[in-house]
């Protein structure tokens, strides 16, 4: 606690605040991410359908993640961060509205734009409020902050329709039950907005004191061709995460015959998991240099996530945590790996490309994977994720990152 309270007391105003904004939007994904495929559920739908909806949600952030990086580097990540919290607060309250589908589809489709706004804008804004050297650090505790408390949000989420329908005098799996539950991602989305207030003000103070973070980075613009090289790694941990993580509550449900609470706290523990392999990723950067420490996790996530499926429900469970800390080790360090290989004004562009790539890698799989596992289950789609990691870990030996000021 004397850490935490240190790491609070020496940050900037600005930092505080985005981190503040970090935890409260991670709280309402980390609802909407247990709960949505039981509301489809509960609606009549099958694996198939949150499959095509998980694959519309990445989507929306291929077809936007150009357009949204040109628009931080000209407009600014906070104001395109306020934009798009806003939106996907009250696109959820939309959606809800509806059980057809053909109306849940675009709207859903319009979630994940703000949803990849939102991400996107995070990173450029963070790194123009701290240091190059705490780039590895802070990201991980911004990623760790948003995942972790994902572990509230999974275990609030999954008893929560249980909480609310005999208010509303029906089962805790009916659809209304779920709806009303879900509505809490409006409400906390909403409340997300409020740390993000002060930020414009807590910059400005940094600036008059002079105190706000200088890149020594090279300014001078760098051709795209090798901004998208820098983003390519971004596609295969998109394709392996599409495969198996928007289905891992289905999974331990049909698997195991789990209900939604303990459904729920499997994914809370998860994500506690993965916010904790965040928060230790700078520890491993300086030990192992920032390239190894990102291929060297991100490997490790290809053999602790086929453990998954061994017939063990505590075997399945811890292989699962593990895979989530290598995961959370990794993608902190390689958004910092690119921050310190693009110049400032082209870091907008660059999260973006990362974005817009991941999106479509976990677009297409994971409408693949609901298909296949209909067919045949999870096994394959399980092997064919592990083999994305391993492959994904080989690119970071392969691409001409710069790898220093970690």
């Amino acid at each position: 606690m004397t850490r935490v309270a240190t790491f609070f007391r020496e940050s900037s105003p600005a930092v505080v605040r985005i981190l503040a904004h970090s935890l409260l939007f991670g709280l309402a994904a980390s609802v909407s991410d247990v709960l949505f495929n039981f509301y489809l559920h509960s609606l009549g739908y099958g694996n198939e359908v949150a499959g095509q909806m998980n694959s519309l949600f990445r989507i929306a952030g291929f077809v936007f993640g150009i357009p949204l990086g040109m628009l931080i580097d000209r407009r600014g990540a906070l104001r395109i961060l306020f934009f798009g919290i806003s939106i996907y607060a009250v696109g959820w309250a939309l959606l809800l509205t509806w059980s057809d589908i053909r109306i849940i589809a675009p709207v859903y489709f319009l979630i994940g734009a703000a949803n990849i706004a939102t991400y996107t804008a995070i990173i450029p804004l963070l790194s123009s409020v701290i240091e190059p050297q705490q780039r590895a650090t802070l990201f991980g505790i911004n990623a760790g902050a948003t995942v972790a408390v994902g572990f509230v949000g999974s275990l609030f989420g999954g008893a929560l329709p249980g909480l609310v329908a005999p208010l509303l005098n029906v089962s805790a799996t009916d659809s209304l039950a779920y709806r009303v539950a879900l509505f809490s991602v409006t409400i906390i989305g909403l409340i997300a907005i409020v740390p993000l207030l002060g930020v414009h003000a807590a910059v400005t103070k940094q600036q008059s004191d002079g105190r706000l973070a200088v890149s020594t980075a090279d300014q001078t613009a760098i051709p795209f061709l090798r901004i998208m090289g820098f983003a390519s790694q971004s596609l295969l941990l998109g394709v392996a995460g599409g495969l198996v993580v928007p289905f891992q509550n289905l999974f331990y449900r049909q698997q195991f015959q789990l209900d939604d609470a303990t459904v729920g706290m499997v994914l809370a523990l998860s994500a506690f998991a993965m916010g904790f392999g965040s928060t230790i990723g700078g520890m491993m950067a300086k030990r192992f240099g920032l390239r190894r420490a990102t291929a060297l996790s991100r490997l490790l996530s290809a053999p602790t996530l086929l453990l998954m499926l061994v017939p063990s429900l505590w075997v399945s469970c811890l292989a699962y945590f593990l895979s989530r800390i290598m995961v959370g080790i990794t993608f902190p360090l390689a958004d910092a790996l690119v921050m310190q290989s693009v110049p400032i004004k082209q870091r907008g562009t660059s999260t973006s490309l990362s974005s817009m790539l991941w999106s479509l890698g976990w677009a297409g799989t994971a409408y693949l994977s609901g298909f296949i596992q209909r067919d045949y289950g999870f096994y394959w789609v399980f092997i064919a994720s592990a083999t994305a990691y391993a492959v994904n870990a080989a690119m970071f030996y392969l691409i001409p990152f710069k790898d220093e000021g970690h």
